[in-house]
């Protein structure tokens, strides 16, 4: 399982040094350095929404005295970002363009791309949910795939906005820019529902906070892709 990891990230890798030195730009390779990043949360999201995984995965570190995962952390330079990188490097060869039917196609696709990886990962039993008979309307691997989906369509915003930044700002932006959009997302979005499976609300309150969640999310993918469209608008200016 590592050496698949470690064989996709590197194949990443050099895709984005060689579209780093095609359009002059660091931002493929410092999106996956920001997607390192944002396994450092994964703690905290397999305690709020109750993922387990395989306990033969080799151990990185601990947080939250819970374990962050080796191929957990090598993986995550693409699990979210390859998708909001490919579309971006469509928008740079003229062949995407942004605007709002165009962007719920695209999260529509980037649903897509998490549904198998999340299939992928649920039958090689590298993570499962704890959760998963609790949950109301949606199933836990549902909810994930949604989650991560959105994550990607605003690193893809963040692309676009960033696109012709100084080195400097671009760096101080785009390296977070994962970390802080799943944190905003799975920790601030996805509260409604979290905080009921902590409290060991009655199901009635679960039901509360998920379709809270999923209102959220909806309004969030709103806001996302009219952003798009004005992110390229100032791009054109």
């Amino acid at each position: 399982m590592d050496f698949l990891a470690i064989l996709l990230t590197l194949l990443c890798y050099g895709l984005a040094g060689y579209l780093w030195w095609q359009y002059k730009t660091p931002m493929y390779l410092v999106i996956l350095l920001s997607g390192h990043l944002a396994a450092l949360a994964s703690p905290l999201w397999s305690l709020l929404y109750g993922v387990v995984y395989r306990s033969d995965l080799a151990i990185m570190t601990m947080l939250f005295n819970r374990p962050v995962f080796r191929t957990l952390f090598i993986a995550s330079a693409w699990f979210y970002t390859l998708p909001a990188l490919l579309v971006f490097y469509l928008y740079q060869a003229r062949w995407w363009f942004p605007g709002y039917i165009t962007g719920l196609l695209t999260f529509a696709a980037f649903m897509l791309y998490h549904m198998l990886i999340e299939a992928l990962g649920l039958r090689a039993n590298i993570w499962s949910y704890s959760s998963a008979a609790s949950l109301p309307f949606v199933s836990s691997p549902f909810l994930s795939t949604l989650m991560a989906a959105l994550i990607s369509l605003a690193l893809l915003y963040v692309l676009l906005v960033t696109y012709r930044y100084a080195l400097p700002s671009m760096l101080v932006t785009l390296l977070p820019a994962t970390l802080a959009i799943s944190l905003l997302i799975h920790g601030l979005l996805g509260a409604p529902l979290w905080i009921a499976l902590l409290l060991q609300a009655q199901s009635w309150t679960i039901s509360v906070g998920m379709i809270s969640t999923l209102a959220l999310l909806a309004w969030a993918t709103h806001i996302l892709t009219q952003g798009l469209t004005q992110a390229d608008q100032g791009l054109t200016v």
